[in-house]
């Protein structure tokens, strides 16, 4: 049997060179799928929201690489939540996928300061030894999807929702919250108000409640985050992102939302703008969902206890 041949050091770095190009070079390909094509750009939209990675340059790579993960780690991580991958009769681990991790700074010839990366494997849940407790660990942030002593959960998620929210929700009516679609106006449509950094709930059709009120709250967060620079219709999308993220990690139906991606070109001329944003919109989304799932297990609590003076919502002035 013919020996391998052992690389020198310059051999080696020049390998790994290359391979980290390949990495590179598929993060753009498939950033560009994302950004042209509404079906991978919602696919890669519930990878983010079902926690497939850590970071969305990496959630891009798994969708390149591996479109059926649930829960990507490298072996180190892996191992830190007590999981191990598996081998192979000679020892030798499961293809993986290429990811990436910060790995210092460095400045450039104009003194800008760049971040530097680091090229390594990970691997998918499904390639370890107990693939249903890996996706476990990895998804234990999960908010809660099951309402305790209420006999009407979907009511019970939308005052959460509010409850919970860091922008100011005001309804006019609390047993008015949920209408059907004939009882809807044009005039009785929710808004967010920068003026008064509000939102204010008139009429909203059941199966529209919560993906509406979600993306009402993100524009007020933006606002926040923005002041004086906020732009309700420039950050349509972005909120479309984050009351998505947001409906799909409590089990909302997302069936109805629809992404226009024609302008993100003349957006987000560089992809790394582009990824930027959408680490923004996945930051936003899972404080959302913490604030929501405390709120819901202090409803379910007092529900428990029979006790319902924790619904209400402060009626406009």
């Amino acid at each position: 049997m013919e020996q391998q041949h052992e690389l020198t050091p310059e051999e080696f770095k020049k390998m790994m060179q290359a391979k980290e190009q390949a990495a590179f070079s598929l993060l753009t390909a498939q950033t560009t799928r994302i950004m042209t094509n509404e079906d991978e750009f919602l696919d890669f939209l519930n990878k983010l929201a079902d926690h497939v990675t850590t970071s969305v340059g990496n959630t891009v790579l798994v969708q390149a690489q591996l479109p059926n993960a649930t829960a990507v780690l490298s072996i180190k991580e892996w191992e830190k939540r007590n999981v191990s991958v598996v081998k192979d009769a000679n020892g030798y681990y499961p293809e993986g996928v290429y990811q990436f991790a910060p790995n210092g700074q460095r400045v450039d010839e104009n003194g800008e300061v760049h971040t530097k990366f680091k090229l390594y494997k990970g691997y998918d849940a499904s390639q370890t030894t107990n693939p249903e407790y890996a996706r476990s660990v990895m998804n234990n942030a999960r908010p809660i999807s099951v309402f305790i002593g209420s006999n009407n959960p979907e009511k019970t998620r939308n005052i959460a929702l509010c409850n919970s929210s860091p922008i100011r929700c005001i309804v006019y009516d609390p047993k008015q919250l949920i209408h059907t679609a004939e009882d809807i106006s044009e005039k009785d449509e929710l808004k967010y108000i920068p003026e008064t950094k509000t939102v204010i709930i008139r009429k909203v059709a059941r199966q529209e409640w919560f993906q509406r009120v979600a993306y009402e709250i993100a524009l007020g967060i933006f606002h926040k985050q923005e002041g004086s620079m906020f732009d309700r219709s420039s950050r349509s999308f972005e909120a479309g992102i984050v009351s998505y993220l947001l409906c799909r990690s409590v089990g909302v139906d997302t069936s109805a939302f629809s992404f226009d991606l024609s302008g993100l070109p003349k957006r987000y001329p560089e992809q790394t703008s582009f990824r930027s944003m959408l680490e923004t919109c996945q930051e936003i989304a899972h404080d959302l969902a913490y604030r929501l799932n405390n709120k819901l297990r202090e409803q379910n609590t007092r529900n428990c206890a029979g006790d319902n003076r924790h619904l209400h919502f402060a009626k406009e002035g």
